[in-house]
């Protein structure tokens, strides 16, 4: 098996607690980015949302 060049990063698990209308939200950004043909999941999603709020909310791009 050969050696990767780059480490995968760690990875929590999360239950996330959301009203109807949020989840709708999330599917239609879900199928949005299907139609694109911009392969994505879920979590990719809310990962990306989180470090938008991040963003809007502390300033600047950071890599924690």
């Amino acid at each position: 098996m050969p050696e990767k060049d780059f480490e995968t990063p760690k990875k929590a698990k999360t239950t996330v607690y959301m009203t109807e209308e949020e989840e709708t939200l999330l599917n239609e950004l879900f199928i949005k980015r299907l139609r694109e043909r911009r392969k994505t999941d879920k979590s990719a999603l809310l990962c990306e949302g989180i470090r938008l709020l991040f963003e809007k909310e502390i300033g600047g791009a950071s890599n924690v």
